[in-house]
């Protein structure tokens, strides 16, 4: 007998209309209430906002379970609709660039480029934060060890995800442009505001260090890069003598830093001068060769190229970073002066900020006097690392017990 829908008990069937009518519902609210904001509230209202959320789920264990709405969200067909639900909007995220204005006047209404503020993703996260959540008081109240690897991982996951989704309104993100010699204390957040800081940051010496530069060859009419088949054909200098098409390229001389004299380039250490190699250059077929000089040129000199014939030249590409660093003195309010390095992916921690080398002035390149840094906040960090943890050791204790069933199964038909 075929069963109707919404007949009891619940199946997968009603599952995806609930998705379906919770999307429907966020997309009306963003389209056309505009102004009701789906914000987290700030410290303490997120505090406030997340012990209420975990009262009513305790409520609705304790006092509703054997309600429909109990039996519905602890059960296999509301997780899973739930889940796909909120992970469909995760994919979302990294197909749509987020935090930002795009072309389409549908995404910007219905906010999909801005999902983590949207009405449709706070309705995503409340079904399947409560499915998730009273599925583990099922499991942990009453307590039983046996237990312990799925109250560990589906708790660390509802642990992780509400403490991201509450703290996303503390955590602060700024950016300030420090100049050599020129203390700095205002900062500017992701919406442009000037925010001014506790804290003082001065910009005594930038450092840069720069890949070899490398050759390449470019066609005279168009300019552009010449290929070998699909594949555009690039060579660092050190790996002379090089082979472009029909040419050998034997790099004699290289300098770091030179100047141009008359037709030939000269060791410098003046700002803006940039790397030279004097090549030779023989054509494999004829056998002729070329001598001549490629410079890269640089913010104030302009490239120069060894025209090879009408059609081609050989060309030096400006170098590319390999590491950068900022070499920092920060002053505290209370007078305190501390002396820091910031390089990529290695933060220097003061109070509750991270500071972390960003960016700096490309054009002007090793010779920047400007390091941009980035200062981030996220008191809730430790609280989502916590959950991690937990679901981590939840996925071993479930692999543990895994193993033991397919160890006594084995032993059994022995």
């Amino acid at each position: 007998m075929e069963r109707n829908t919404w007949q009891t008990p619940w199946s997968y069937r009603e599952g995806w209309i609930i998705v379906g009518g919770l999307a429907i519902l966020g997309v009306v609210w963003q389209a056309f209430l505009p102004a009701l904001e789906a914000q987290v509230p700030r410290w303490p209202g997120n505090l406030i906002l997340g012990l209420v959320f975990i009262i009513l789920l305790l409520a609705l264990h304790f006092f509703s379970a054997k309600s429909l709405i109990s039996k519905w969200l602890t059960s296999v067909p509301a997780a899973v609709t739930s889940a796909a639900f909120y992970c469909g909007l995760a994919i979302l995220m990294g197909i749509i660039p987020q935090g930002q204005t795009g072309d389409s006047a549908l995404i910007n209404l219905l906010g999909l480029n801005r999902l983590t503020t949207s009405w449709i993703f706070v309705l995503a996260n409340v079904y399947f934060l409560s499915s998730l959540g009273l599925a583990t008081l099922k499991r942990l109240i009453p307590f039983k060890l046996k237990n312990m690897g799925y109250i560990l991982n589906h708790l660390g996951l509802w642990i992780a995800l509400t403490s991201a989704a509450l703290g996303s309104s503390d955590l602060q993100r700024l950016y300030i442009n420090c100049y050599e010699g020129q203390p700095e204390w205002r900062a500017t957040n992701q919406a442009g505001q000037v925010v001014e800081l506790p804290i003082a940051i001065e910009l005594t010496d930038f450092k840069i260090e720069e890949y070899p530069p490398k050759l390449t060859l470019i066609d005279n009419t168009t300019g552009r890069v010449v290929a070998k088949g699909k594949k555009n054909q690039y060579f660092s200098v050190e790996d002379s003598p090089i082979q472009l098409l029909d040419y050998q390229i034997d790099v004699e001389k290289l300098l770091q830093s030179a100047g141009l004299i008359g037709e030939r380039f000269e060791p410098v250490n003046e700002m803006g001068s940039p790397p030279a190699a004097k090549v030779m250059v023989t054509h494999t077929q004829s056998g002729e060769t070329q001598t001549g000089w490629v410079s890269s040129g640089s913010f104030m000199h302009q490239p120069y190229a060894f025209k090879l014939n009408e059609h081609y030249s050989l060309v030096m590409l400006p170098p590319e970073p390999q590491k950068f660093q900022s070499d920092i003195r920060i002053v505290t309010e209370e007078g305190q002066q501390m002396q820091t390095t910031l390089e990529v992916n290695q933060p220097f921690k003061l109070g509750g900020w991270k500071l972390y080398q960003l960016s700096y002035d490309s054009e002007k390149g090793r010779w920047s006097t400007l390091s941009v840094i980035e200062l981030v906040r996220d008191p809730w960090i430790p609280v989502v690392y916590m959950g991690i943890f937990m679901l981590l050791a939840g996925s071993l204790f479930l692999f543990r017990d895994g193993t033991n069933k397919k160890k006594a199964q084995h032993d059994g038909m022995d």
